[in-house]
């Protein structure tokens, strides 16, 4: 469901959190599910409703999955459509514009504090808590600003003059030339970043996602110069100390940079999708019955789903059948859905786009990894 941040408009989430739990209710009841079991999966769901601080908290939209063993609640930047549904596996195609990495991208800020990692989308960005960054830059970043003489103060007063008598003040722990004296600290921040670069590629290095660099300008070109990640983003976000710009500025000025970016990867797939479909039928479809069959059993390189549409049914793959309804009947799930998780489970790029954005208005579209032909057929 969508939510709203402010004060004024805290009573339109809880009134709308109530309606979607007796809607999911009224859908176990018509599953002939028995009355404690229903209270034992809206329990927690239930008992947020008498917790005030948990609806101050909010972003753009709330996920909510619920079991008879579990319940999970996911407060993220994203706004979704307001919608509950009852099905055998979580309905997880709203979250795809946050889980796949071709609409996602992280920013790093070198602050002259701090250093932080974000993961953003169009609609928002938020740190990344679990990196484990090193963000001790405070030292290095004094010995890398601080004046010449400042940085030799204490050792100058220290040294002898030379054996002519010459002033030997600039020399100092073997190194005889200002050149090498103003290359240490640019070298110690050097192999700082470096180290950053190392946590920031354990992290994301088995991503596609574009990162972008944001900081001080004199930073950059040295982070650039030791960095290891492969999709790193040529253009920066040269604002200064990114401390000094709030979440809403640092998201805009991200997504000015990155938009460009994700948005060209994903016309390429596109485009991969109309010249395959025109020239080699063979490798792309926009055919339901045989796009279905080919994400259950990893087919297909790149999928291609409208959002806040559904296909309500059920997928046997044992038999290769598949029944289709207008409307959710007990037992169906969303088949767009079933294809978007079983394509994603296997490498694949999901791209859930709005239904102008599919390739010619189709209604779902697929890039397969190989020819084969598997055609699910329709049952009763």
């Amino acid at each position: 469901m969508p939510t709203h941040r402010f004060r004024s408009d805290w009573s339109q989430n809880t009134t709308r959190f109530k309606n979607l739990l007796r809607d999911v209710r009224d859908q176990l009841r018509e599953q002939e599910y028995r009355e404690s079991a229903i209270d034992d999966i809206l329990g927690e769901a239930r008992q947020l409703l008498d917790r005030p601080g948990f609806w101050r908290g909010l972003s753009e939209g709330l996920a909510a999955f619920l079991t008879t063993d579990t319940s999970e609640f996911y407060r993220l930047p994203l706004p979704f459509d307001e919608v509950a549904i009852v099905e055998d596996r979580f309905h997880l195609k709203p979250l795809f514009p946050l889980i796949a990495s071709n609409n996602q991208y992280y920013l790093l800020a070198l602050s002259q504090n701090d250093v932080r990692l974000y993961q953003g989308t169009h609609q928002a960005i938020s740190e990344v808590e679990a990196a484990e960054i090193p963000s001790d830059i405070v030292s290095a970043v004094q010995q890398y600003d601080a004046p010449p003489e400042q940085g030799t103060q204490s050792h100058t007063e220290a040294t002898p003059t030379s054996p002519d008598g010459s002033d030997a003040s600039h020399m100092r722990h073997g190194h005889g030339s200002s050149e090498d004296q103003s290359r240490e600290p640019k070298d110690q921040l050097k192999r700082f970043f470096r180290r950053i670069d190392e946590s920031v590629t354990d992290y994301i290095g088995g991503e596609d996602a574009p990162l972008v660099l944001a900081g001080v300008s004199e930073y950059l070109p040295l982070y650039k110069g030791v960095n290891s990640f492969p999709h790193l983003v040529e253009s920066d976000i040269v604002a200064g100390n990114p401390e000094q710009l709030d979440p809403e500025d640092l998201h805009r000025e991200a997504w000015s940079v990155v938009e460009s970016v994700l948005e060209s990867v994903q016309q390429e797939e596109l485009d991969r999708f109309e010249d395959l479909y025109y020239e080699n039928a063979d490798l792309a479809s926009d055919d339901f019955h045989e796009i279905i069959p080919a994400c259950a059993y990893g087919r297909v390189d790149a999928l291609f789903v409208p959002r806040g549409q559904y296909r309500w049914g059920r997928f046997d793959p044992e038999s290769n059948t598949v029944r289709v309804h207008d409307s959710q009947e007990p037992g169906d799930g969303d088949l767009l859905n079933y294809a978007a998780l079983k394509s994603y489970l296997s490498g694949a790029a999901v791209h859930v786009l709005s239904p102008e954005e599919m390739p010619g208005g189709r209604s779902v579209a697929a890039v397969f990894r190989y020819e084969a032909d598997v055609t699910a057929t329709e049952t009763n």
